[in-house]
């Protein structure tokens, strides 16, 4: 761990101040720049072994809000570098995460339990006529990212980068597909984050796109699995998707379960006024 001690520069556009939205502008985006901005009254010095044998980029922080859990508050930023990539303009942009971890101070040690979620925030700069960088586009509070998937890095940018793709005639976004397993259960969720450019980033979840009880012990095994694909046509801004599901299911008559095959096509729209992808077939 070092101390952070780097130049920030905080500026006020007039249709940002309209917004009551603050322009940020930093020199670099390297770790130390970035943790000095967006974190530095909530700094803690905190040692966690296994991030320090693996060279993973942190440092500790107190009163954290939202990866409290076992009664400790105390928690580390890990950091994932900036990656490039071209939105729908092909203009060039940059994108980082910091994730918050629950973490026993006192034993340097991660906290991972069932209800120990991390928590990420996601990060999007242009280079202005400066080369400098400036914040074009950021999650927040309720919009930032959980994940309880027992990784301390769930959302590196490398792989933010990778699945990022076209998802409207003038966007691109992040397309995620969220696994989550317990007690022999599984299931994929399928997400879209527009990369829009707006100062808030949003994640939209549209349906699940699978699920099984393959290694749950039960004598009815089913196992559900949907393809997606974006179609042509175009609903405020964003493609239609498109999933057919085939495999099996399980269904319930009159309170007793039955293993049935499915073979079923659905089609989601985006309505931009619930801000939310709708199911229209």
């Amino acid at each position: 761990m070092c101390s952070i001690h780097n130049s920030v520069v905080a500026q006020t556009n007039e249709k940002m101040a309209e917004n009551h939205h603050v322009k940020t502008i930093l020199k670099d985006l390297d770790f130390k720049t970035v943790i000095n901005t967006f974190y530095q009254k909530q700094l803690q010095t905190t040692k966690i072994d296994q991030l320090d044998q693996q060279n993973i980029s942190y440092i500790g922080i107190k009163n954290a809000e939202y990866t409290n859990a076992l009664n400790s508050d105390d928690a580390v930023v890990v950091f994932s570098p900036a990656r490039t990539y071209r939105n729908a303009q092909n203009e060039l942009r940059y994108v980082f995460t910091t994730t918050e971890v629950s973490v026993d101070k006192n034993n340097h040690e991660l906290n991972f339990c069932g209800a120990c979620a991390t928590f990420t925030r996601v990060y999007i700069f242009k280079k202005n006529a400066s080369s400098q960088f400036e914040l074009i586009s950021q999650s927040q509070d309720e919009n930032s990212w959980m994940n309880a998937d027992f990784n301390y890095l769930p959302y590196p940018t490398s792989d933010i980068v990778k699945n990022i793709r076209k998802v409207g005639p003038q966007i691109k976004a992040y397309v995620e597909e969220q696994e989550f397993s317990r007690q022999g259960y599984s299931s994929t969720t399928l997400y879209i984050v527009p990369f829009d450019e707006k100062p808030y980033i949003k994640k939209l979840i549209v349906a699940e796109i699978g699920n099984d009880n393959e290694v749950s012990g039960s004598e009815q095994i089913y196992n559900t699995q949907g393809d997606y694909q974006f179609l042509t046509t175009v609903h405020d801004g964003l493609y239609d998707i498109q999933i057919a599901y085939t495999g099996t299911q399980r269904i319930y008559i009159e309170d007793r379960a039955k293993i049935i095959p499915i073979n079923e096509t659905h089609v989601y729209h985006y309505n931009e006024k619930q801000q939310k992808y709708i199911r229209v077939k």
